[in-house]
């Protein structure tokens, strides 16, 4: 099992499994994901919490996939992906995602290859019923009688038949080179008897020699090879970030991103204003634009899934509005500035305080 803390690295932790995955639909899923990212426990998936699959499959799989199999297939497939992460105690959710996406040839929903061409790397996954059928072991059968024994009679070796020959061992392992001649001594396959010593005393001569070549030793008929010795232990990988808290009403968290600024302004219940120390939060991203001049701000508001989703859905874009004419009064242009509503604005995957927020991201022009 796989100890510390949860990845940081979505695309590196994707290609654990998928050593060829897209990372254009990895940061997809990232941005799809959105804040479940951000705190350790909303970012792993527990498939030992039925509340936690059962958001998997409807909100993922159903919502988000389309998907209109039985739940119990679609049960199966999430149950399939916990097993083939069963290597890490941190099953985290961008990589969930994006095997459940790839196994139901879905990734063209982020981006990714055609559904017929996702399909020629899955590998099927069949209903839990029928996978814990197949998976039970067959019952042995019953050990038939023996047959008595025929009588046999004895026969006496044949002049010509050789000997059989010990099997050859590997250069540099361990074991007993038994010296014999192809036929006794002054029969008729094996010469006279000065002859036939002289053979024996030969080969042993020639065991000697190879074992000195090879790096061995031949001592009192046995040729050793000490083993050689145990890989060095890999380095332990660096400990991950700890993940910013998330304020309980509004606030203002900035933070660094694969190398970009990034800024999440949250807000109170059912309101729009943006925190007094937004100027000081957002001067890595104005600093980013002014070096920058070709990139551009994506402004991403959500709300949390409480009440009537039609007025979240307002809410959420009166916050980004709000988020868009602040930054405008620190001195970024508003032609420069993105407003991109998200696939759910309605967040669900974290508590009630992350969800009510606009996310500040810097883009490539």
């Amino acid at each position: 099992m796989t100890e510390g803390k949860a990845p940081t690295d979505w695309a590196a932790d994707v290609k654990r499994y998928v050593p060829d995955a897209d990372d254009g639909v990895i940061a997809k899923i990232v941005s799809y994901c959105g804040i479940a990212l951000r705190t350790r426990d909303a970012s792993l998936v527990s498939f030992t919490d039925a509340k936690e699959t059962d958001r998997v499959r409807e909100k993922f799989c159903k919502k988000k996939l389309a998907l209109e199999e039985p739940d119990d297939v679609l049960d199966a497939a999430i149950a399939a992906v916990g097993k083939r992460m069963s290597d890490t105690n941190f099953r985290n959710r961008v990589t969930v995602y994006y095997l459940l996406a790839e196994h139901f040839g879905k990734l063209s929903l982020f981006g990714g290859a055609s559904p017929a061409a996702a399909a020629a790397n899955v590998v099927p996954i069949v209903p839990l019923a029928a996978a814990t059928a197949a998976a039970a072991p067959a019952p042995e059968p019953e050990p038939a009688e023996a047959p008595a024994p025929a009588p046999s009679i004895a026969k006496a070796p044949a002049a010509s038949a050789p000997a059989a020959e010990p099997a050859a061992l590997p250069p540099g392992t361990r074991g007993v080179y038994a010296l014999r001649s192809s036929a006794p001594v002054g029969s008729a396959g094996g010469g006279d008897g000065f002859l036939g010593l002289a053979l024996a005393v030969f080969a042993g001569m020639a065991v000697i020699m190879i074992g000195s070549a090879i790096g061995g030793s031949y001592v009192a008929g046995r040729f050793d090879r000490d083993p050689p010795p145990p890989p060095a232990a890999a380095p332990a990988a660096p400990a991950a970030p700890a993940a910013p808290t998330i304020p309980e009403g509004a606030g203002i968290v900035s933070e660094v991103v694969e190398g970009r600024p990034k800024v999440s302004v949250y807000f109170d219940v059912a309101k729009t204003d943006v925190a007094p120390d937004f100027a000081a939060a957002v001067a890595p991203v104005k600093a980013w634009l002014d070096a920058n001049p070709g990139d551009r701000v994506q402004l991403s508001g959500f709300s949390d899934p409480t009440g009537n989703a039609a007025a979240n859905a307002e809410l959420a874009k009166n916050r980004a509005q709000a988020v868009s004419a602040a930054l405008t009064a620190q001195g970024i242009a508003a032609d420069r500035v993105d407003l991109v509503k998200p696939e759910d604005s309605s967040d669900e995957a974290v508590d009630l305080a992350g969800a009510r927020r606009v996310e500040i991201t810097v883009t490539p022009g």
